[in-house]
Parts: structure tokens; sequence; C-alpha cells
């Protein structure tokens, strides 16, 4: 299973701003442990890749793929009119 860095960061924004709102040190330390984890997390994967922030979502098409132009269309080209 794989994680978005995007997910991670935000998961680490969230114990950032809890920690900042913690009422004792012992709360702001369990927040700060769990921003550990989300950091030795990201950092560990090294075989397995973490997404990147800028990972395409939808399926590219391949070089052989056509695209199925409808009645409307006067040929395959976007040029001919």
């Amino acid at each position: 299973m794989e994680i978005s860095l995007t997910k991670i960061l935000a998961k680490m924004a969230e114990e950032i701003a809890q920690a900042q709102r913690a009422q004792s040190i012992e709360n702001v330390r369990e927040h700060m442990a769990a921003i550990r984890v989300l950091c030795d997390l990201v950092l560990q994967e090294k075989e397995q890749a973490v997404t990147s922030v800028d990972e395409p979502t939808a399926p590219l098409l391949s070089k052989r793929e056509r695209i199925e132009i409808g009645d409307d269309a006067n040929g395959p080209s976007l040029f001919e009119f």
C-alpha cells in the first residue's frame, strides 16, 4: 500500500497544530513523537517509493492507443476544420 507524500505532510501539519494547542508538555511530546514516526516513514522508504506530491492521478494513454472521435469530427487532426 502506497501512502502519498501529500497525505503524510497533511497529517504532520495536523500534529503540529495539535502540539501548538496542547496544554501540557506530555501532550506536546505525544504529538512530537507522532511527527517523528511520520518523518521516519518518509525517510525509510527507499525500496518502496512514496508517491510524490505532483504525481498524476489519471492514467496516461499509450502511444499506440487511439482516441475515439465522434461523427462530428472532420478527421484525426485537431487542425482540420
